[in-house]
């Protein structure tokens, strides 16, 4: 008998690439991709996956979810079933996808409030360059910003609730990847005594403690009160969406797990592309003055706590750099990198004469890095906001040159009916902490350090080289 993994590796016409177990596999990506441009080829990533050339994407953007899902990839590649966490309800879908986009300009008034709240407790006040830890400081500030939207002041604010919802999304990460370790038909057995399993669970009961009580009040309040933005606008959405006629302890489970998940692409997500593009900040000092030039024009006119949704979006460097450094960093495999991860869940027949399986994950190559796809691309390997800058004077400016959007050669927030659909509110986010971090501090690398400090890649992701997994920090200092 063929074994399942033996399976996924033999597919007819689609040849096997070898890499590191651990580490970077960088090299044999670059290496398939020039032997077989336009043809797919599968990676022995911890789970197999077929790597697709970029222009196959186009065909497959609005293939029906029935086909080829995000999902899918999410339960598979973070082991979701056994985590007991990560899966996306269609409440929650419904939810991020219509409720999150026509809240967010009433939101901004108790975001920028958050912002300078959590700027001012986490970084540091001294007019002399300090350390930073910036994983763990950035973090807790996009924490409490995203709680504001998801469960309300002052719960936001509780350190009980922070810890837990940060540790919670760390414990899934983690638990998957050691778990994905081990063969297949091991991982039922193994992964209740996993040590993240463990601080999985205990992280899930901290935040049912703390959230429960929030959905029971929401549940039982009247009309006048539920309009309050201090009751956390999610469980009120979700609440409004769940059939009521399903009992009033499973809908209140169901929402608890929608918190986790929610939390654990909102928090890190921003979190991520906010500290690599302080690392670039950093690294390239000299936009700085140009970022800077931009946010003084919005503060002489408002002070930051009345800063708009309308406020970042003329904010046009900003975005450009902030495009510009998601395409450097993209949150998978760079340089070659790899992006628009799905699995398929029906057989699908790619216009190469190629037919991937259906079980089967799969990537696409992104085109930023194909040059033959995007010749028109200028030095790709090079770090140039301006770039993005070219068609901003035009009195119609192309969407496609901003940072969020979705086309083939910015993939990084998925594309098509694929896309996420909380990309606006989450680059907003990034954009608005990075203007009030350079309106208040300085910045530079630690230990004299010069140059951009190279990403640490492992299987199929792309982290920042900052502790706990690098050794690269960074530092700030109050402006005078």
């Amino acid at each position: 008998m063929v074994s399942r993994k033996a399976r996924k590796f033999n597919i007819p016409g689609i040849p096997v690439i070898t890499g590191p177990r651990f580490g970077d596999f960088r090299i044999s990506l670059k290496e398939a991709q020039e032997k077989y441009p336009d043809q797919p080829f599968m990676a022995a990533f911890f789970d197999p996956t077929v790597i697709i050339p970029s222009h196959c994407v186009e065909e497959l953007r609005n293939i029906p979810d029935t086909h080829v899902s995000a999902t899918g990839n999410m339960a598979t590649r973070f082991s979701t079933a056994l985590a007991g966490s990560g899966d996306l309800s269609k409440e929650l879908a419904a939810c991020v996808k219509y409720d999150v986009p026509r809240a967010v300009d009433s939101f901004f008034p108790y975001l920028q409030e958050e912002i300078k709240h959590s700027g001012n407790q986490v970084l540091p006040c001294s007019e002399t360059w300090t350390r930073i830890e910036v994983q763990q400081d950035l973090v807790q500030i996009v924490g409490h910003v995203i709680g504001r939207f998801v469960v309300g002041a002052p719960l936001n604010r509780s350190q009980d609730w922070l810890k837990a919802s940060i540790d919670h999304a760390i414990s899934v990460i983690m638990f998957s990847f050691w778990l994905r370790q081990f063969p297949e038909f091991l991982r039922h057995y193994i992964a209740p005594i996993m040590p993240y399993k463990r601080k999985l669970e205990q992280s899930k009961q901290v935040i049912k403690a703390s959230v429960q009580p929030l959905i029971e009040k929401q549940r039982t309040a009247n009309t006048s009160s539920k309009a309050s933005s201090e009751s956390g606008r999610l469980v009120q959405w979700l609440l409004e969406r769940y059939d009521q006629s399903e009992s009033p302890q499973f809908i209140q489970s169901q929402i608890i797990k929608d918190h986790n998940t929610l939390c654990f692409a909102a928090i890190h997500g921003p979190n991520v592309l906010l500290v690599q593009a302080l690392i670039d900040l950093a690294s390239y000092p000299q936009y700085i003055t140009l970022l800077r030039e931009e946010i003084d024009r919005e503060l002489s006119q408002n002070p930051f706590e009345e800063w708009t949704n309308e406020t970042i979006d003329r904010l046009e460097f900003m975005d450009a750099f902030c495009k510009e450094s998601s395409r450097m960093n993209p949150q998978s495999v760079s340089k070659l990198p790899l992006a628009w991860f799905r699995k398929t869940h029906q057989p699908i027949t790619l216009s190469t004469g190629h037919v991937i399986p259906e079980d089967t994950l799969i990537a696409a190559m992104n085109p930023l890095f194909t040059l033959k796809d995007f010749p028109e691309m200028e030095d790709p390997e090079k770090f140039h906001p301006e770039r993005w800058m070219k068609d901003r004077s035009n009195p119609h400016p192309d969407a496609n040159f901003r940072f969020g959007s979705t086309t083939l050669d910015s993939l990084t927030f998925g594309y098509g009916r694929h896309a996420c659909p909380g990309r606006s509110f989450g680059t907003a986010i990034v954009k608005d902490v990075l203007a009030y971090i350079l309106s208040r501090w300085d910045v530079r690398l630690g230990g004299g350090q010069t140059g951009r400090p190279d990403n640490i890649y492992m299987d199929f992701q792309t982290m920042p080289p900052v502790p706990p997994l690098g050794n690269v920090y960074l530092e700030l200092k109050a402006r005078s």
